[in-house]
């Protein structure tokens, strides 16, 4: 099976780059680097970076994500390609928007639909797929429920916000 490229804007500190990794290989800022991370414990790694080894645990803070990379605090985000073209299309807020419908979180095209009214099913089950920009998004459940209503069906073009499923109330 061939491995997906995934691609990551981290901020670690002050420093924000990105990453690309495919497999074993890893780029940061476009440049090939030699990377491995090994747990060595709850939270606990070391990462080896270019053939140096660095200590790293990382952590909630219970306001953000945190690392200790030897000894050096630090505040950390990871967002993958996902997350990004969520923040692109203006879609941070609409996973709490309702919580028991499921909507589009960006424009797209829906190739997939994997329920049928009456279904039951359960939080974080894949209720559909919606291609955007070439990426194919699977849509979880937001919540244990049956399904009510779907307005839409595989082919159908969709805009941000548009109800996908409904869920019985």
């Amino acid at each position: 099976m061939r491995n997906i490229p995934q691609d990551f804007v981290v901020s670690a500190g002050a420093q924000t780059f990105t990453m690309r990794v495919d497999g074993e290989r890893v780029w940061v800022d476009g440049s090939p680097v030699s990377a491995s991370l090994v747990p060595a414990g709850k939270h606990h790694y070391s990462l080896i970076l270019d053939g140096v080894s660095h200590d790293v645990i990382l952590y909630h803070d219970g306001t953000a994500e945190q690392a200790n990379v030897d000894g050096t605090q630090m505040a950390i985000t990871v967002k993958d390609s996902r997350k990004l073209l969520l923040e692109k299309f203006g879609a941070r807020g609409l996973a709490k928007a309702s919580v028991q419908d499921l909507r589009a979180p960006m424009p797209g095209l829906v190739l997939r639909v994997s329920v049928e009214c009456g279904d039951v099913v359960q939080k974080g089950q894949t209720l559909l797929v919606l291609e955007a920009m070439k990426m194919e998004n699977e849509l979880r459940s937001p919540t244990d429920g049956v399904v009510r209503r779907i307005p839409v069906a595989a082919g159908d073009v969709v805009a941000r916000n548009a109800l996908l499923i409904e869920f019985d109330r």
